[in-house]
């Protein structure tokens, strides 16, 4: 199992001393429909809503929760940073327009610790996906590895037997080297078609679907670079 340190930012800011986040949910009302002279019933999606995160953690002399609580209403985006010791993965989730709904200051007379909770109302949250160079260098420097940026374009060549024999090479090296592979320019790979339509089509569905068996088979890391959506 994964062991994430958390990390809480707002404002370009890592917000210090955060010890418990409630979790992220969102849900959506079911409503439920009877049809008119029947008893048959049909369930339909109704109105969203998205609950709001707590943060906590001690009073020390930081007045960052007592200042987004006390003054005008604010809205910021917040950031919740999931880092594993283990690998370095970086996991990111951004909460979008959140607004304190409330604050909270629980002493405890048992022990003398003082805990402060910030409520944030938020108009939703998705998890950020970083760009693939990104993430192969990640994941390199976490293995002590160097990343191999490959062209896939430059692979296709028209023939299934020449494009395996290219992609073989290319997955030979990276084994040896242990590096990481980032392919580049990888339309192909989504589906995406060019308007080529004769005999060297770059992207022939059959060549593509030799390169993901192929791809499939390779024990080493591989990033694949999503296309443009443009």
């Amino acid at each position: 199992m994964t062991s994430f340190g958390v990390q809480v930012r707002w404002d370009g800011e890592v917000v210090s001393g955060i010890t418990s986040v409630t979790p992220l949910s969102d849900s959506v009302e079911v409503v439920t429909l009877r049809e008119g002279g029947s008893d048959a019933v049909r369930k339909i999606p109704g109105r969203s809503d998205v609950r709001g995160v707590v943060l906590e953690r001690e009073v020390t002399a930081d007045l960052t929760f007592d200042l987004w609580a006390s003054g005008p209403l604010l809205r910021k985006d917040v950031e919740l940073e999931l880092l594993a010791s283990s690998d370095s993965l970086m996991v990111v989730y951004r909460l979008y327009r959140c607004w304190v709904s409330g604050y909270a200051v629980s002493p405890d007379l048992a022990t003398g610790v003082v805990r402060e909770s910030l409520t944030l109302a938020t108009d939703g949250w998705e998890r950020i996906k970083p760009p693939a160079a990104d993430l192969a260098d990640g994941i390199a420097r976490s293995r002590g590895s160097a990343v191999q940026r490959v062209h896939l374009g430059a692979l296709l060549t028209g023939s299934v037997a020449e494009t395996a024999r290219n992609l073989g090479a290319v997955l030979d090296e990276a084994s040896q080297t242990g590096a990481i592979l980032l392919f580049d320019e990888a339309d192909a790979l989504f589906g995406k078609r060019t308007d080529v339509a004769d005999a060297h089509d770059h992207f022939a569905p059959t060549e593509v679907d030799a390169v993901r068996d192929i791809l499939a088979r390779h024990q080493g890391q591989v990033v694949v670079s999503p296309p443009d959506p443009s």
